[in-house]
Formats: structure tokens, sequence, C-alpha cells
């Protein structure tokens, strides 16, 4: 073991080690975790608002799904021609084709000009390819909108957290109490009365103030250049109608190759997480009348201008080389294979990486930083029990992906001291167990 694989291996256990102190930052988040994964699991074979499961309906879809992602993936530089040719040709986008991270954080500063506080929803491509490191070193302001991120804010919790409820942790009490402490208002700590609150005096800032607003997308369509939104908030619909600029930055594996792909990417997502996603939008253009003379005219109540930036870094690679990671351009973004994960129930957000909790994002810290990265974000926690990919309604095998990432880890001297001895006894006696 080397060195730097011991350091790390101390650094995750002191991590482990503070879950059996009830207060500490670790034990509070695995706490409600894995009552959140329990719940979650089981609602899965419930009658859930409609006539089949959850999973009756994952795996009525499951097959098609995998295909066109199969489809995008073999013909990746096809599928991305396409549908930038037909946003900017018939959809009236403006596009930006960053190759790498950097070409898109110079994209997005400069359209975002001299504007000095960027309002946006959820955004996982924005912070891989290091558009919020960029905000926060010019002095940018970020305002999230989706509650659970406006909660983050407001603890400034800067820990792992999960992607689709980022501040499921925090309880009503500590909630109010921080409102008090931050903003001087009594609120009653129930979740109602919180939402109202947030209700009473964000909502207007959202429908007058905002000027440039960030989203993603859950999936693009090659055929017809639609960006599909998926929520339940509101938020993004206010992001994106209410704005003179509206900025989508995605990866380029969010295209599929048509708008029933793209749609049915929406509903997987929504019925695999049991979420309740009240809007579902289709943006194919600015807003615009033809109701003068027929004349065309963009920028009438909606967004005047629709800017997209597709990332590539190092998808096409991937594809092309056929790179142990390609299936996480497979990946829909549904983050249920964290409710099936032993290690994440068992570790919570020790588990986890700075792009969020789970196996999908260590392999994502990998790619970005490097295989020290990976290990100090658990990676040797993973028990190689495979229900990750069992699960997943797109077929990606991150239990394989999770497998590699060992094995590189230990070539380079950084897996924990017990592997290395069973390593050793299988070596050198041909019996782990002598």
């Amino acid at each position: 073991m080397s060195e730097k694989g011991k350091e790390l291996y101390e650094e995750v256990q002191e991590q482990v080690e503070s879950l059996k102190d009830e207060n500490s930052i670790y034990s509070k988040f695995v706490d409600i975790w894995r009552l959140a994964c329990i719940g979650k699991y089981r609602s899965f074979d419930l009658r859930y608002l409609y006539e089949d499961t959850s999973r009756e309906y994952v795996e009525k879809y499951k097959s098609e799904m995998n295909e066109a992602k199969e489809e995008f993936i073999d013909n990746i530089d096809k599928y991305v021609e396409q549908c930038i040719n037909v946003m900017e040709k018939t959809n009236k986008f403006k596009v930006y084709y960053a190759k790498t991270n950097e070409e898109a954080k110079e994209a997005f500063m400069k359209e975002l000009g001299d504007t000095k506080v960027i309002y946006k929803s959820k955004s996982l491509e924005a912070k891989d390819a290091g558009i919020i490191d960029v905000l926060k070193e010019n002095n940018i302001k970020i305002k999230e909108t989706d509650l659970g991120d406006v909660l983050c804010q407001l603890f400034e919790y800067d820990h792992p957290s999960f992607t689709l409820a980022p501040g499921v942790q925090f309880t009503e009490e500590e909630i109010v109490a921080k409102i008090k402490e931050k903003h001087g208002v009594e609120v009653e700590p129930k979740a109602e009365a919180i939402v109202k609150y947030y209700r009473k005096t964000y909502r207007p800032e959202l429908l007058n103030d905002v000027k440039i607003s960030l989203t993603s997308a859950n999936a693009i369509s090659a055929h017809d250049g639609s960006i599909v939104l998926l929520e339940n908030e509101g938020n993004i619909s206010l992001l994106t109608r209410a704005v003179d600029k509206h900025i989508v930055v995605a990866g380029i594996s969010k295209i599929v190759p048509d708008e029933f792909n793209a749609f049915m990417v929406a509903k997987l997502q929504e019925r695999i997480t049991n979420v309740d996603a009240g809007y579902i939008s289709f943006i194919s253009s600015p807003s615009s009348t033809s109701d003068i003379q027929g004349t065309r005219v963009f920028g009438m109540y909606g967004a005047k201008e629709v800017v997209v930036i597709l990332v590539d870094d190092w998808r096409t690679q991937a594809a092309k080389e056929n790179l142990f990671y390609k299936d996480m351009l497979k990946c829909i973004s549904c983050k249920s294979c964290d409710f099936v994960c032993t290690a994440s129930r068992a570790f919570g957000n020790i588990y986890a990486s700075k792009y969020g909790i789970g196996g999908m994002n260590i392999v994502r810290d990998y790619i970005h930083n490097g295989i020290e990265e990976a290990v100090k974000d658990g990676l040797f926690l993973c028990t190689g029990c495979a229900n990750c990919t069992n699960w997943c309604p797109a077929g990606v095998d991150l239990a394989e992906m999770m497998k590699q990432l060992k094995k590189i880890a230990t070539k380079k001297g950084l897996c924990p001291p017990s592997l290395k001895k069973y390593q050793e006894k299988i070596l050198e006696d041909k019996n782990p167990f002598k």
C-alpha cells in the first residue's frame, strides 16, 4: 500500500468512524437517507397513483430506452450534428458546441456578459463543467430556485447530498430556526408554512427580476431540437418563461434520437423515483408571435433568447474508444440507483463525491479528477452487490465501472490494507482463507 493510499484510507476511515457520533454531519444525513431509501424501495412494488407499479412501467419501456441510448452512442457524431443544425436553423437557438469544459466555461461567461446575478435550477452539467466554480471566482451571485437547493444555501451546506432532494436532511425545526436567524422572520415549523413563506417572499422575485437563467435538460431530441425539462415545483417554468435569456447547459449524452425518446426519458425518470412531476416542458424556440401581419417577432411574453451549450469533454472519446465508463452515456440521471445501493444506505454522503452521493458520482469524479479522488470518495466502500446494474432503467452497468475503478486503484497501491492482504494470500497461497 502506497503512502498516498494509506492517507486516503485513513481519511475515509475517519469519516466512517464519525457515523458513531449522532451529532456529526454524516450521521445526521445517513439516518434520514436510510429511511428515504427504505420508503422509496418499498413504493416501487405498490400501485402508486396508476394501475401499474413503477417497476412494471419501467420494465415495459426498458429495452426501448436502452435501444435509443445505444443508437445515439453508436452514431454520436451524426446525432450531435443533426441536433445542432435543427436547433440553429429551425428553433432559432444560439448553440455552442463545447468540445471541452474550458470551452463551456468561456461560452457561458460570454453569454452572461455584465450580469452579476444568475438564477438557476438543478444543473449537474454546470457543476461538472466547472461553470459554478467560475461564477463563484468572478463573484457572480448564484440564486438557487429549487427549494432543496435554496435550503442548502440557507444553511451554507457544502457536503454531498441527494441530487433530487438536496435538502432532505434538514428538519422543519432546523429550517425555521435558520430562517429566523438569517431573515428575522418567525415561521411555523411545518412543511406547508415553510413553502408558503418562500412562495410569498421569493416567487415575486422570480416573476419580475430574472434576466438570465440557467437550467440543464432532462433530454434533448435530435430530430426536432426540443429541450425537455421535468419538474414539480414550477421553478423551471418560471426560469424558462419569465426571463430575457435562458441558458441551457447539457452534456451531449442528453441527446436521444427523437422527441418520443425524450418524452420516454422524462416519464421513466418520474416513475422510477415515484416523484409527482407536475410539469414536463418541451422548449422548441424562444417565445414569439406572428399576430401582426404574419411577421414572426421573437421575445413576446416568454424568453427573448434561448442559448444552448452542449458539452462533449469526455463523451465522444468514451464512445469511440470504448472506454470502461462508456455506459455513463446511457444514464438518464434518474438517481434511483442510490436507493438500492448497499454502500449508499450504509454510509450516506460519505459514499459520494462533490458532484453528489452514490457510485455514479464517484465515477464522474474519476473522469474529471482522477483515481485518487475516487478512492477518497469511498470507492472501496462499494460491496460489488450489483443492485445498481440490475435496477437501472437504462441498462447502465455501474457495477462493472466500479469494478474497473477498483482495479485501477489497486494497481496504483491505493486499495485498503485489508484488501491488499487478501490479494497477497490469493497470489501467494492460492487460498485467501489460509
